[in-house]
């Protein structure tokens, strides 16, 4: 398990800027529709997955005026070095 302090408006208004996330390491399978830590570019992003045909994924924000879903082939994902790091468990809003 790992915590992390997020920024950006991309999950607002459920995880708003500057939460904490707590991400459970040993569970990355993706379960469409859950909310997981990914490491995109090594960039940390947080984000509800989805699975799409033939290995790929979709990322979608709850925040979605701002931060449309982002669709990603199972080749660009190896070649954006896209990883999922875990399942997003639980979020603290207060700072």
């Amino acid at each position: 398990i790992i915590c992390a302090e997020i920024s950006g408006n991309s999950m607002n208004p459920v995880i708003p800027d500057g939460s904490t996330v707590g991400v459970d390491r040993g569970r990355s399978s993706v379960k469409d529709g859950d909310i997981f830590a990914i490491s995109h570019n090594n960039q940390l992003r947080i984000r509800m997955l989805y699975r799409l045909p033939l290995g790929g994924l979709r990322m979608r924000s709850f925040n979605r005026d701002e931060h449309p879903d982002e669709e990603y082939s199972a080749d660009r994902i190896q070649a954006e070095d896209i990883k999922i790091l875990g399942r997003v468990f639980w979020y603290s809003v207060l700072r």
